[in-house]
């Protein structure tokens, strides 16, 4: 599905829980009484929520502070100005005005040296570029990182590594993406940044619906929109209709997707988010023509077109190319004077020194050829020798240590995975019950449920530490990790029939880490299935020996699935994945009698 991500980039400003009309009012009756700086620093220091929620009335103040700080000559407070009304125009779907703004306060800031303020500036370049040249986006972005991580500023850094994660998951490299936006989320924590979690919650949720994993995302969604409701944050709680209806589309559940799309176009249309009511009719079209509801779907594609804008047109689009072909330009030509000067001074260092360095080399080159010419036979004989066995030790070190190392990071790869979205999923459990009102029933109830979901994280990251401690496993190991398994699974599963079948004559049976758990989280996995889904009543797994070929079945009774018309879940993907991770043949063959999962491979 091609998303479209509407966190944009902002600054850590605290938002005021009042009225936004009376407040930007206030404001401008408030500068008529102050002197110029300090109007000045009233304007810049305007609330991000604030002047998103009125665009017109804070164009007016935008340009009253161009115009204060002209007036005092305050370049620095100029640049904050031209980067705010760059955002505020990119609200307006002024695109190629709000890029000249933009670009107009990077210049500032870099000719003040004024890294934080600049890393800040090509953070929100890059972000608003996103939807139109990506890589442009990723370019722009990784300046403002490096300008920021300079500086150690983690205000600055707070919301360029939140849109960073946007863009990377806008690139499908949706682990990378978590990777910055818990970044972002633990630097929010540390500064007690409640708007920014709001926004944190609801990128995090955009990346995990990417992944698939819904309900994870769903939950991100709550926990974004109980701080956005409880600070009053207008345009949150908007965009926040679009993240679950977002998710309800990918689910194909379009009546749902519709109704929050609706309620999201209702909110952008009075509050004068255009964007956001023209991105929704688009995707309420979409979603009637999926129903087949043609009329509908004609009738709010006619409200799409209706608001579409001219950033879309040749040429708004060449001029905001042209553009940033001149920024690129101002700045090679800048760094070519620079190194043209470097260059000429170096040369004259050059000059003074090539003398003494002839020298030098020359020494250094005869006292080398005589050592050379006195020990050079005997000195070869003994190196050759020595070298030979170096190397032969080496290779088989080097050979052991890469494939014990391929299977430890495929493990890891594992953990990072199945372990870091579980704990995740549990430490934001545990927060959303800071912002929720509950009976000591429904307490309870909720703390069992987070203590079973933590024990079964447990026992998966027992059997992880397992594989990990062990550079091969035996097919001991093997047996009694699953003998206890189906034990376990006898005890708490009463009326279901567990039948496990194996070898006796195994003592020099080995695998290697990887094989070991990717068998052992298959035969995990199956049985789960069999169990939750299939309504087995007697489950069988085999573990058969052929030559050093390892053959296990999991084989059931129960009611079976039609495998040409059922989508493959998590469940049978990661079975499929962890098969071809150890280079193993997965076959699945089920019908009304039940299902039978078969892998192969050589140990």
């Amino acid at each position: 599905m091609n998303r479209y991500y509407f966190i944009f980039f902002f600054i850590g400003f605290n938002l005021f829980a009042q009225d936004q009309n009376t407040y930007l009012d206030s404001i401008s009756n408030q500068i008529k009484t102050q002197k110029p700086k300090q109007a000045l620093n009233t304007i810049i220091e305007i609330p991000y929520g604030s002047f998103v929620a009125e665009l017109e009335k804070s164009e007016q103040l935008f340009n009253k502070g161009i115009e204060l700080s002209k007036s005092i000559n305050d370049s620095i407070a100029l640049g904050e100005i031209m980067f705010k009304y760059g955002q505020l125009k990119s609200y307006q779907n002024k695109f190629d005005q709000g890029l000249e703004y933009t670009l107009q306060a990077i210049r500032i800031f870099e000719h003040q040296k004024n890294n934080t303020k600049a890393g800040i500036a090509y953070g929100g370049l890059g972000y608003n570029l996103k939807t139109r040249d990506l890589d442009k986006g990723f370019y722009y972005m990784q300046k403002g990182i490096k300008l920021l991580e300079i500086e150690n500023d983690l205000e600055g850094l707070n919301p360029v590594y939140d849109n960073y994660g946007v863009l990377l998951s806008m690139d499908k490299k949706l682990d990378s993406a978590l990777y910055y936006q818990y970044k972002s989320l633990a630097i929010k924590k540390q500064l007690k940044d409640s708007i920014g979690l709001g926004y944190s919650y609801a990128n995090i949720a955009n990346t995990f619906a990417e992944k698939q994993n819904y309900e994870l995302a769903k939950t991100y969604v709550d926990s974004s929109s109980v701080i956005r409701n409880k600070i009053a944050d207008n345009y949150g709680i908007t965009v926040n209709y679009v993240h679950i209806a977002e998710i309800f589309q990918q689910e194909k559940n379009y009546i749902k997707a519709i109704d929050n799309y609706k309620t999201c176009a209702e909110l952008a249309n009075k509050y004068k988010y255009k964007h956001l009511e023209k991105y929704c009719y688009q995707n309420i079209a979409t979603c009637y023509k999926k129903l087949n509801k043609y009329k509908d779907a004609l009738d709010f594609n006619e409200r799409f077109q209706a608001l579409k804008d001219s950033t879309n047109n040749v040429a708004t689009q060449n001029k905001i190319e042209e553009l940033q072909i001149q920024f690129e330009t101002e700045k090679k030509e800048k760094q070519l004077a620079e190194a043209k000067s470097d260059i000429l001074i170096k040369e004259a260092k050059i000059k003074r020194k090539t003398t003494l360095t002839y020298y030098a080399f020359g020494l250094a080159f005869f006292l080398g050829l005589i050592g050379y010419l006195v020990y050079k036979q005997q000195r070869l004989k003994n190196k050759q020798i020595i070298k030979e066995n170096e190397l032969k030790e080496a290779l088989i070190k080097i050979e052991n240590q890469n494939n014990l190392q391929e299977q430890r990071l495929a493990i890891s790869k594992d953990l990072h995975d199945n372990i870091g979205s579980q704990l995740t999923f549990i430490i934001s459990s545990l927060d959303n019950l800071k912002y929720f009102d509950f009976t000591k029933e429904k307490l309870y109830n909720k703390f069992d449920s987070i203590g079973n979901f933590t024990r079964s994280t447990i026992t998966d990251l027992r059997d992880t530490i397992w594989a990990m401690n062990k550079e091969e496993i035996t097919f001991e190991d093997l047996k009694t990790r699953t003998t206890n398994f189906i034990e376990a699974a006898k005890t708490s599963l009463l009326g279901i029939d567990f039948e496990f079948n194996y070898p006796k004559d195994t003592d020099n049976v080995k695998l290697n880490s990887l094989q070991g758990i990717d068998v052992y989280r298959i035969i995990q996995e199956a049985i789960n299935n069999a169990v939750k889904h299939a309504k087995a009543t007697k489950i069988v797994v085999n573990f058969e020996i052929v030559n050093n070929d390892l053959k296990i079945s999991i084989i059931d009774n129960g009611i079976g699935f039609d495998q040409s018309t059922i989508e493959a879940g998590n469940g049978l993907s990661s079975m499929k994945k962890r098969a071809n991770e150890i280079d193993a043949d997965f076959e699945m063959k089920s019908s009304d009698q039940g299902t039978e999962i078969t892998i192969k491979f050589k140990m």
